[in-house]
């Protein structure tokens, strides 16, 4: 049978099913609902033999209950405000909520977003001047293709056309797209938020998109050098030069930083030690580079990395590659490299990923 006649019985069963209400399609479940001290998922899956609730606000994951209209239900405690990723999983297969708009990007887990209101927290937008979100299409003539990246530039950046501005460059973990530091980090409104308090400096945040399209190799092999370097090829004949020419930056090293998270901390770091005239600030969270490579591509490395204005590593306790971050640090002591790190509680999470990026931003491009 042709694709079109699928299409068009599936169409046609679905005007019969909705004949006596055409608009029952709209009808949207909404799903969580916040009540106080407890919160309620519901998903409709009325041909389902099981399904249950897992997420990040909670261990492993619980059964939901399913009612006579075909409706599965599940009440739990309400966690500490922060925002969740979560998913159901109907027989065996994960999906996010069809009943809530909040999705996180990913290349590959398909998860929701519970966020816990909570007015004191960085994440919630307040009534402050706000920046802008761009959505930018780039040439990249190192990888052959056209790609997507996200710029932030502060609220007074369109009041101030004479000004130009610090530029740092924020890349996505392993799987995630370049959207994820703007929806799931919330870099845009934490940033508004520090700006108005007047605890982080105006400055543009370029958000692109980690993948170079050779695969994701362990961070300890031989072979994420070799993706690194793709990246760092990507960074500075791609992206930068579109950026500082599409955006008024300031271009030079004291005025550029770099950070990511997983994945993309160890790109920033092989990056910043690759481009030490290039970035004058380093932060890392939850990513390491090994001592081996980091001897055989860095021969001026305790020179090199002294002469950051800030070299600064964050990771959880309970991350699985703490002990990787751990024998990293190790090492800059036993190089007798000045860095900054903290270590706290927490996993390999965007909860973590979000702290770590608010204590950068109170600290870039400060005197």
């Amino acid at each position: 049978m042709k694709l079109s006649s699928l299409l068009l019985g599936a169409a046609m069963l679905s005007l019969q099913a909705n004949a006596a209400d055409p608009l029952a399609f709209l009808d949207v479940m909404n799903s969580p609902v916040i009540l106080g001290d407890s919160i309620v998922f519901r998903v409709a899956a009325p041909n389902a033999s099981s399904v249950s609730l897992t997420g990040q606000f909670m261990q492993g994951s619980v059964a939901m209950s399913r009612n006579d209209k075909g409706v599965w239900s599940v009440t739990v405690p309400t966690p500490t405000p922060d925002i969740y990723p979560y998913n159901f999983i109907i027989d065996g297969i994960s999906v996010a909520d069809p009943g809530n708009i909040n999705i996180f990007p990913n290349e590959s887990f398909k998860a929701s977003m519970l966020e816990i209101p909570d007015d004191n927290a960085l994440y919630t937008v307040r009534d402050v001047p706000h920046g802008k979100i761009h959505y930018n299409t780039y040439k990249s003539d190192v990888l052959g293709q056209y790609r997507n990246l996200i710029v932030y530039t502060p609220a007074e950046y369109e009041a101030n056309p004479d000004k130009n501005y610090p530029v740092f460059y924020l890349v996505s973990g392993t799987t995630d797209t370049e959207e994820v530091w703007f929806k799931v980090g919330r870099a845009n409104t934490l940033l508004d938020n520090l700006i108005a308090s007047g605890e982080a400096e105006p400055m543009i945040v370029v958000m692109p998109y980690g993948y170079m399209n050779n695969g994701t190799p362990r961070p300890s092999s031989p072979e994420a050098a070799k993706m690194y370097q793709v990246f760092v090829k990507e960074l500075t004949q791609s992206i930068m030069p579109y950026v500082e020419s599409n955006y008024r930056t300031i271009n030079n090293r004291d005025s550029r930083a770099i950070a990511g998270f997983s994945r993309g901390g160890g790109q920033s770091m092989f990056t910043a030690f690759s481009c030490p005239d290039t970035f004058g600030w380093l932060e890392s969270y939850s990513a390491y580079l090994t001592p081996e490579v980091i001897d055989a591509y860095f021969p001026n490395i305790v020179k090199d990395a002294n002469s950051l204005n800030s070299l600064w590593m964050c990771v959880g306790t309970s991350d699985f590659l703490y002990n990787d971050v751990v024998r990293n640090k190790r090492y800059f002591d036993d190089k007798a490299i000045k860095y900054q790190a903290e270590e706290r509680g927490g996993s390999h999470t965007w909860m973590h990923a979000r702290y770590c990026l608010a204590n950068s931003l109170r600290r870039l491009f400060r005197k």
